[in-house]
């Protein structure tokens, strides 16, 4: 059988998700392949009515959603395919299966489901399955809702993602020499920002999974790495699972096979309050290049009391510490513009990181997306009206909050533009701050994306060629830091 999957446009690096997907597909003796929009939908379905598929899926996270329904809606017009949505947005809105332009939705992983669901659809000639977990379906106008199955526990046995998919067509994904891998799924933190504590409560009352964190074995891990290596250029490893470091004893015994076996720069996303000596040592050792780490928030109630952080300043600073005392660099990610939060609030996650002073220091504008207690606080206290199709394309260009001082919205949203900037260079705060008083989001996007991918460069640990950075540049203007709702805009001025 013939699966499509359809991407709005070509993102910056595999999207592993999507690519393990198409891969456990393959491993099924189904036909996968991708076509990518890119705002040019006639030639999408001119490509995919040549190319003839059974199912068309498309992965879709809160915000580019709004695009993926454009997308939808078109196809739907001019081609007679059941469509196929998973991903984080419809994990936690799953209603959207009542729109016409859906046929079926994939709730949590879909690893499993997706084989099982191809394999029915295939068996029952092309007709949708009504009972499959993980899935809720629509057959004739009725809707099934089905809860989902236990989550995969041996991550070992899961086939590798299908990169080629994506590398292929997209040369600037083989050549980049950076790439992403997975070693955990599942997070047991609660912070309200995130989605898994929403996620883990899905899992818990439908399919009774307690535990929430797995991991593969880094005998597995580093043999992907090195398998990849063969065919493919990579530089510098990525590890994009929420938190690389929970457990002690894995991550030791990690840095040992790694050091040993592959020694590859690489990097991991982390929290300051899971690193003592021991650790940071060991990993410094395999070559743990920059660790992505959060800060969130400088405000202690914004911290631990609406974001649920259970962090102390204490314990950020102390880390840190021995991040420099090893000479590992750290990016720190930061949270602004959060439900109640004023511009002296976000004014203090910047002088915390000038005190941290990371390599990089990334900050975003929250982002109500479905299923987040964070959202739902919004919401409670009337920051938010619920509408997720206000959302924007990036969390980096705008709010669809309100603020108790209408005029904190746009200074926040200039001071996030010159984040990065400031937190090298504090000096310079006196001298920006009056700026931020003028209104012109369009301007000040430019500006913090210039200065963003500055510092974001300084993160790559080896040296790029002149042809990379060329097409790393393009690349990251035109796919990465893009938004629906300013594209446009002008940048005339306004105060």
């Amino acid at each position: 059988m013939r699966i499509a999957f359809v991407q709005d446009v070509n993102i910056f690096s595999v999207p592993i998700g999507t690519a393990i997907i198409a891969g456990v597909l393959r491993n099924k003796g189904h036909e996968v392949d991708l076509f990518v929009d890119e705002n040019k939908i006639d030639k999408t379905i001119f490509d995919l009515n040549k190319f003839n598929p059974q199912i068309i899926g498309m992965s879709v996270t809160s915000g580019s959603h709004v695009k993926y329904i454009e997308i939808a809606k078109e196809i739907k017009k001019r081609m007679n395919v059941p469509i196929l949505w998973g991903g984080p947005h419809v994990t936690f809105f799953p209603k959207i299966i009542e729109e016409d332009y859906i046929d079926a939705v994939c709730v949590g992983e879909g690893d499993e489901a997706i084989t099982e669901f191809a394999d029915t659809f295939d068996s029952l000639g092309g007709k949708i399955p009504k009972e499959i977990k993980n899935f809720w379906t629509k057959v004739d106008g009725t809707i099934y809702r089905n809860g989902v199955r236990p989550r995969i526990k041996k991550l070992d046995e899961i086939v590798y993602p299908a990169r080629d998919l994506f590398t292929n067509k997209f040369p600037i994904l083989k050549n980049h020499g950076i790439k992403h891998f997975n070693a955990h799924r599942g997070c047991p933190h609660k912070c309200t920002y995130c989605f898994n504590h929403q996620y883990n409560k899905i899992y818990k009352e439908q399919a009774g999974d307690k535990k929430v964190l797995f991991s593969r074995t880094p005998e597995s891990i580093v043999e992907e790495i090195i398998w990849l290596k063969k065919t493919e250029i990579v530089k510098m490893v990525n590890f994009v699972d929420d938190v690389f470091t929970i457990d002690k004893k894995w991550t030791l015994r990690f840095a040992e096979i790694y050091s040993r076996d592959c020694g590859i720069p690489f990097t991991i996303n982390a929290r300051f309050d899971h690193f003592d000596e021991e650790i940071v040592a060991a990993l410094a050792k395999a070559n743990l290049s920059l660790v992505y780490a959060g800060v969130e928030s400088g405000n202690e109630y914004m911290r631990n009391v609406i974001m649920e952080r259970e962090q102390s300043l204490e314990d950020i600073y102390k880390t840190n510490d021995l991040f420099k005392k090893h000479k590992i660099r750290v990016l720190t990610e930061n949270v602004l513009g959060g439900p109640g939060e004023t511009f002296d609030m976000a004014m203090e996650t910047l002088m915390v990181n000038a005190k941290i002073k990371p390599l990089v220091a990334n900050a975003s504008i929250f982002a109500p997306y479905p299923g987040m207690k964070m959202t739902q606080i919004a919401i409670d206290k009337n920051y938010f009206d619920g509408d997720y199709d206000k959302l924007d394309t990036t969390y980096y260009a705008s709010s669809v909050l309100k603020f108790d001082n209408p005029k904190d919205e746009n200074k926040i949203y200039n001071l996030r533009c010159f984040f990065s900037l400031l937190v090298q260079h504090p000096w310079l705060i006196p001298i920006i701050k009056p700026l931020f008083n003028i209104n012109n989001k369009k301007l000040f996007w430019i500006i913090g994306t210039v200065l963003d991918g500055y510092y974001i460069k300084k993160g790559i640990a080896y040296k790029q060629t002149f042809r990379e950075f060329i097409g790393n540049i393009i690349h990251y203007f035109k796919n990465y830091r893009t938004s629906r709702k300013l594209s446009k805009e002008s940048c005339g001025v306004s105060s």
